[in-house]
């Protein structure tokens, strides 16, 4: 009985869903935006299965690492820089090789049993920086076919691509962080990372709920068009990244000298993310260093506001305001100093892309972080582009828009809620399976901010959210004060 009472509230929830989602359709603004929760793939109680297995609506991804240790795990030793050293696997590479198989059946509930979308061989490591301490780990994959080159491959009805990351909501009790800013800046933005909520088996064992997600590079259709094959100087599209040094992605990258670095003492480092290694010669390096370089010494100059050099000449201005007020509702700690990705397509200016909301929305372990207050103005690029007047006006522009679509308390309560709901028996899965965490896990300095249920998470997430609109609403038109001529003669003609 119980299950034919989930089946009717799930079928109110996705109707529900189905008018919020016409109620916010975006239009011309970004690409088109696939939220999972949205999909047809409900939870189905007369299955007709045993119900003694795992049955789900969800994904099912499968690995099996064949009795091998996976790498990536922190070895409690340091380098030289101070940076930590991981794991090996014990032919001395960053990786191991497992197949993995996924499980998405279109028309009903997915099992064990039944017969996967596709199986692959595939490189896999422990990935992140401190959710790498994590008992339930953050994992990359590159599927590869038996030779070693990359295999694109169509995952959960995202497009067709060669590199993952599996992020198993952890540290985020309320289990919907990234799911919720990924979706919202693939609305808002030109481009963000997609994203389908799984649940993961390694080696028979019950891992939880899992969000896979395409990592930031090259690709076709919805993603980065930066060029698949760069083998000379005149470069045409290429991807930077700020992070800490040890975080590499599977191909090698090469660090960059920047004047962001130089001006703002950066603890992470500016790599070239793309072209990859294969692609990536010294010549083709040095030119995109001269590119970039170009860009902010035009920025930090006295010319930054000018005709010939002005920094609209090099960014495109709405990207760069759609990220920051993204970033600073949510007040991610680590966007404009870690995971920080800027990206040239061909014959375009320069945009950024979101990553990792892990910590967001008062979620940072090491400090609360209020709802009140501004952040983003001071970091990178923002410390000169808040100098521009006209730049603080399209941004409180931008904002006062943004409150009548996806920054209205209506649209992320719903968003939460209605992802939650469709996730059904899945939250109650990963939250059995994590209960000693949940329960007892106090990562949160002050301890007060600790909450020992996933209701209870959810609830401090939306708390936190209606404080941080109702002060941003109160004081957004503050950020004209760093604009504002008396404050910036030295730089301002």
């Amino acid at each position: 009985m119980k299950y034919k009472v989930l089946g009717i509230v799930m079928m109110v929830v996705m109707i529900a869903a189905a008018t919020a989602a016409a109620m916010f359709d975006h239009g011309d603004q970004g690409r088109s935006r696939v939220y999972q929760h949205l999909s047809e793939e409900t939870w189905d109680a007369e299955c007709g299965c045993n119900q003694e297995g795992l049955c789900t609506h969800l994904p099912l991804v499968v690995i099996d690492t064949k009795g091998q240790e996976i790498p990536g795990v922190p070895t409690g030793e340091r380098d030289s820089f101070n940076e930590e050293i991981y794991t090996l696997a014990e032919d001395g590479r960053s990786v191991i090789d497992v197949e993995i198989s996924v499980i998405d059946n279109q028309t009903g509930n997915n099992h064990l049993t039944d017969s996967p979308a596709f199986t692959s061989k595939t490189e896999f490591r422990i990935r992140g920086h401190a959710s790498r301490h994590f008992e339930k780990s953050p994992y990359k994959l590159n599927f590869v076919n038996e030779d070693g080159s990359n295999r694109d491959i169509s995952v959960m009805g995202m497009d067709a691509h060669h590199e993952w990351i599996l992020n198993g909501p952890y540290l985020d009790k309320s289990l919907v962080r990234n799911y919720i800013w990924y979706n919202i800046a693939g609305s808002m933005m030109e481009y963000a990372p997609d994203v389908r909520f799984c649940e993961v088996i390694l080696d028979g064992d019950y891992r939880g709920l899992y969000l896979m997600a395409e990592s930031i590079t090259n690709g076709e259709d919805g993603r980065l068009n930066l060029m698949e094959s760069v083998k000379d100087t005149n470069v045409s599209g290429y991807l930077v990244r700020i992070d800490r040094p040890n975080d590499e992605e599977l191909n090698a990258v090469r660090n960059i000298n920047s004047h962001a670095e130089r001006m703002f003492y950066l603890r992470g480092d500016i790599s070239i993310r793309y072209p990859g290694q294969a692609n990536l010669t010294q010549e083709l390096a040095d030119k995109i260093e001269r590119d970039l370089s170009e860009f902010e010494k035009a920025l930090y100059s006295y010319d930054y506001d000018t005709h010939d050099y002005g920094y609209w000449n090099w960014i495109d201005v709405d990207n760069f305001i759609d990220y920051f007020l993204i970033n600073e509702l949510s007040r991610n700690v680590d966007a404009g100093r870690y995971s920080t990705y800027l990206y040239k397509e061909p014959g375009e200016k320069y945009k950024l892309c979101v990553w990792d909301f892990n910590n967001a929305c008062d979620n940072f372990p090491d400090d609360q972080i209020s709802p009140e207050g501004f952040a983003m103005h001071e970091r990178l690029w923002y410390f000169m582009l808040f100098k521009d007047e006209e730049f603080v006006l399209k941004i409180l522009d931008r904002y006062e828009e943004l409150r009548k679509t996806w920054f209205s308390e209506e649209f992320l309560y719903g968003l939460i809620d209605d992802t939650i709901a469709w996730l059904g028996p899945a939250v109650e899965r990963n939250n059995l399976r994590w209960a000693e965490y949940i329960e007892n896990g106090d990562p949160l300095i002050p301890a007060e901010r600790n909450v020992y249920s996933q209701e209870e998470a959810v609830d401090q997430l939306k708390d936190w959210l209606g404080r941080r609109i109702d002060w941003l609403d109160a004081h957004i038109d503050v950020l004209q004060q760093y604009s504002h001529p008396s404050r910036n003669k030295t730089y301002n003609h």
